[in-house]
């Protein structure tokens, strides 16, 4: 259980200085004046916050802002290059790592493959290994680094750093903070795959400008993430988003998880190769016949006019259609930002599903808007390593928070 902090004057002070930077990071370069009127503190005690961050080289001046008349201000800015951050992604059969800034800007990114029975052993010796790697091809020190993220599909115990379960990777219980933590001596994040995009949604992408807002993926399993109030809803034990998990037929196709019917038994890479085999008796001289059946083949297959690739595709409009009704029915959201591989082939099911969505409970109302991340494949890395760095910037209300603002 978190251990609330006695409130004291190191206390405030932290405070201040935690609501100072984080203005600066996502605001900057920013003036003084803009700054305080933000956090709303006083001249002389931003002074002496300013010149702290400063002088332990977190912030920087810049220059001076335009000026209409009078003496121009001098603009502070985050010193993204303070430090750096690693960010994991961990695949069914390979690990993507990325290098960053304390901006989750990417400056080296590596894929680094294995067999999919390999054991979790073997995976966290390749995520030693390669992180030294990558500090050593960019002539840094261990000291450079200050936090490790990683994304991992599943359910995951974040306090703790366990993966509880992953069907995709078929752990159960796997400690991956611990080893990490004990090789690197650092903050080590770990959090659910789409919670991770998430983060990068909301520093780059529509979270920029929208408080709330649900994420759903498609790809090898169905997730969502919920933010509110620009922060993540994690459920009370870490495993809200699992949107896959919802039945949409008491009598359909059996699901990992014990029920019937789960929206993921028709979404998912894997549920293309049940659909593929219910319609190849119409389709004989389907190319697919010959490939292993995912989102990126079928798209291939669209392109070149295969017309078993269309009624695959027909299928997941239709099934995703009743997922996003489900979801705006229970959720009422203003934005669902939809992410993941199958948008590889968004040009024949996307538009489709979303107008069939558009017939819910609030359609005399409103409408949910619902728009395609346009972050790319990068933003599963970035936001694993931006997990690691906001833990780092976070207010310091609790004993055990690892905070850069703290005395």
């Amino acid at each position: 259980m978190s251990i609330l902090r006695k409130a004291d004057k190191n206390l405030i002070k932290e405070l201040n200085r935690s609501a100072v930077i984080n203005v600066i990071r996502r605001h900057g370069p920013i003036s003084r004046t803009e700054l305080a009127k933000i956090t709303k503190l006083g001249q002389s005690t931003m002074t002496k916050i300013i010149e702290e961050l400063n002088n332990f080289g977190l912030v920087n001046e810049i220059g001076e802002a335009n000026s209409t008349g009078g003496r121009k201000a001098i603009l502070l800015e985050f010193n993204k290059l303070f430090a750096n951050a690693i960010g994991i992604k961990i695949m069914q059969d390979h690990l993507i790592f990325a290098l960053t800034d304390l901006q989750a800007n990417i400056i080296e990114k590596k894929e680094i493959y294995f067999e999919s029975s390999s054991d979790t052993q073997l995976i966290i010796n390749l995520m030693k290994d390669t992180i030294k790697q990558l500090l050593i091809e960019n002539y840094l020190e261990i000291n450079n680094l200050i936090a490790i993220g990683i994304a991992v599909s599943g359910l995951v115990n974040g306090k703790e750093g366990v993966v509880l379960s992953s069907p995709l990777l078929n752990w159960n219980n796997v400690n991956l903070a611990g080893p990490l933590k004990e090789e690197f001596h650092l903050p080590v994040l770990i959090d659910n795959d789409v919670n991770a995009y998430t983060y990068a949604e909301l520093e780059f992408g529509y979270g920029r400008n929208s408080d709330q807002f649900i994420c759903i993926s498609i790809g090898d399993g169905i997730g969502a993430s919920f933010v509110i109030d620009k922060k993540l809803y994690k459920g009370e034990y870490g495993g809200a988003g699992e949107f896959g998990h919802s039945i949409i037929n008491v009598d359909g196709r059996p699901c990992y998880c014990g029920q019937n019917g789960c929206l993921e038994t028709y979404l998912s890479n894997q549920s293309l190769n049940l659909t593929a085999q219910e319609f190849f008796s119409r389709y004989p001289n389907s190319d697919l016949f010959r490939k292993s059946i995912n989102y990126e083949a079928i798209t291939s297959a669209a392109k070149n006019g295969d017309p078993l690739a269309f009624v695959l595709f027909e299928q997941v409009s239709k099934y995703l259609s009743v997922g996003l009704i489900n979801a705006i029915n229970i959720f009422n959201p203003k934005k669902i930002v939809l992410i993941g591989e199958a948008l590889l082939g968004k040009d024949y099911f996307i538009e489709k599903a979303i107008e069939k969505s558009k017939n819910n409970f609030f359609k005399r109302s409103f409408d949910s808007e619902i728009v395609l991340s346009d972050l790319g494949n990068d933003a599963w890395v970035q936001g694993a390593a931006l997990q690691a760095i906001n833990q780092l910037f976070q207010p310091p209300i609790y004993e055990e928070t690892n905070s850069l603002v703290s005395s």
